[in-house]
Formats: C-alpha cells, structure tokens, sequence
C-alpha cells in the first residue's frame, strides 16, 4: 500500500503479499489505507516499509500484530529508504512472527475477552516529530511471554488465522543492565500519522467473500474434468484393436438386425412411392383413380 512518499507491505520468504480492496480516509490527525491480505499457516513473516522523499523531519514506525506492540523504528531527518520489522523484542530476546490457525471457543465467558478485539490484524504506524534527549534507567532483561490463548468463535467469524512468536532466539547486548544512562527520543508533532492496516485471513476464505479472485488453476482443473474424459489422445501409428471379439451368440442377432433393417427400408420406400404425384395430365372433373369406361361389342352373327 502507498501513501505519499510512504509505503507498507508485508511479505513471506521475502515475496510482497498481494492486497486486496485498498481503501484510504483521512481525518485531521490519521491518513488510514486498509487492505486484505492471504495469510498461510505455519509461514513466517514481516512488515516492510519505505520513505521515498528527503524530509526535514523525523520519522518513526510501530509495527503492532494481533495487537501486540513490537518496538519501533526511528530514522533522522532526510532519510530515504527500506526497513523491516520481523519479530517481537526485548532487551535480551527475539521472536519471530508466524502465522497459525486460530483456536476457537464456545465458552461465552471468552466473548468479551479485549485482548482477542486486534486478532486478524497486522499494523504499521508511522508518525513524524523530533528528537529529545531523555534520562532513563534500564531495566534488567525478561523473557518474553505473549497470551495465545483461545478466541471465542462469534468474536471472529472470518478469522481463520492469528499471529504467533516463534522460539526465543537471545540477541547481543550493548548495554548494562541497572546503569543510568540518557538516551535520544522521539517526540511526536502535529502532523496527522499514517497508519498501514493490513487485515489477513486465509485466501480461499477472501475468495468466498468476494475480496480475493478465483486461482487460474482453478479454472483450467474444471476445464480439465469438463473435456478431458470426452477426448482420447492417441500418438503413434496407427494400430488395429486389441479388444476381444464378440461372442458367437451375437452373430444371429446381428443378422436378425439386419434383414429387418431392410424390411423397414423396403417398406419406407414403398410408402414414398405411393405418396409420389402423378405424371399424366389429368382432365378437368376427372380423378386419376377413376376406372375409364368399358365398351363391349358383340361379334356374334345373328
């Protein structure tokens, strides 16, 4: 998705994953683009975003998934450039986002459960501001520990998948735990921030729902079954049957076929014979069928 000079897609083994129904609004504080997205189950993946322009100010993305806020990225003023967001961190670990099958739940004490309200959705927000000095105190590491719980089936009816974390995968420090130090952060301004949200479910689901179009291969299977019985493909020469000969019972029966095929022929003929007009020129008030007059003479002598 793109807007401005900034664009957002999330990808798998490294191929951009097509969005579907792209839709853009505005408001004074948020420029929101949303799409639909065809998630696969067991597949790692990330979001990717780019800055096409110089600008004078800096920019920082966050990257949330199912909800769960990843640590953002902050980029000085006038960078222009590619950067990707993978996995969930901490101080001390990564884990990589993977996509799953959702496991659903009829207990109605899960139906108003707000931690499960952001499942199915994948969000990048990019907000523009300043950098600030700030005094902080690190704290000591932890494990990362995220809730995959159960959804409640009527909360997510077309979600077929959820994000979840992949093993914890330990990073290198560049920092002492328990020290005191300063670092640089950002603080936001007032110009509106772009939020990317990319919404994922399993494709034959999008397809069912209109959003995404049918497989090709799809269409030429069906083709496939509709002809492919009715036509035999024979390369090579030409070689008499190898199919068993009828046995002799049939022989008379054939025969039986035949003569009566011929008395009906016979018969047709006959009928279209009488059906034929005749070829004498009849007189007028005279039928063709009448029989002429006879006249006898009688050659005895008296």
């Amino acid at each position: 998705m793109i807007f401005g000079d900034l664009s957002a897609h999330v990808f798998i083994d490294d191929q951009e994953l097509s969005e579907y129904t792209v839709v853009a609004s505005s408001t004074p504080t948020e420029n929101i683009i949303t799409c639909w997205i065809a998630s696969e189950e067991g597949k790692k993946f990330g979001v990717r975003w780019m800055n096409a322009a110089e600008q004078s100010w800096v920019i920082r993305a966050a990257v949330s998934v199912d909800g769960v806020r990843c640590s953002g990225q902050t980029v000085r003023p006038g960078w222009v450039g590619t950067k990707e967001r993978t996995y969930l961190s901490n101080k001390s670990v990564t884990r990589d986002f993977m996509f799953s099958n959702i496991q659903l739940t009829d207990d109605d004490s899960m139906l108003d459960d707000q931690s499960s309200k952001d499942i199915g959705q994948i969000v990048l927000r990019v907000e523009t501001g300043e950098f600030r000095t700030k005094q902080v105190v690190k704290s000591k590491n932890h494990t990362l520990h995220v809730r995959e719980g159960k959804v409640h089936e009527r909360s997510k009816k077309a979600c077929a998948h959820r994000v979840i974390f992949a093993e914890e995968v330990p990073r290198q420090a560049h920092y002492q735990p328990g020290r005191s130090t300063s670092r640089v952060a950002f603080k936001p301004d007032d110009r509106p921030t772009t939020v990317f949200v990319f919404k994922y479910t399993r494709l034959d689901i999008l397809q069912a729902m209109g959003i995404a179009p049918s497989t090709p291969n799809n269409s030429s299977k069906e083709e496939a079954n509709d002809y492919g019985d009715d036509i035999e493909i024979i390369d090579g020469p030409y070689e008499p049957s190898s199919l068993p000969l009828p046995p002799k019972d049939v022989k008379p029966r054939i025969q039986h076929l035949e003569i009566e095929l011929q008395r009906l022929r016979a018969q047709l003929a006959s009928i279209s014979e009488d059906q034929k007009p005749s070829r004498v020129k009849l007189e007028c008030g005279v039928s063709r069928r009448q029989k002429p007059s006879i006249e006898i003479l009688d050659l005895t002598k008296d």
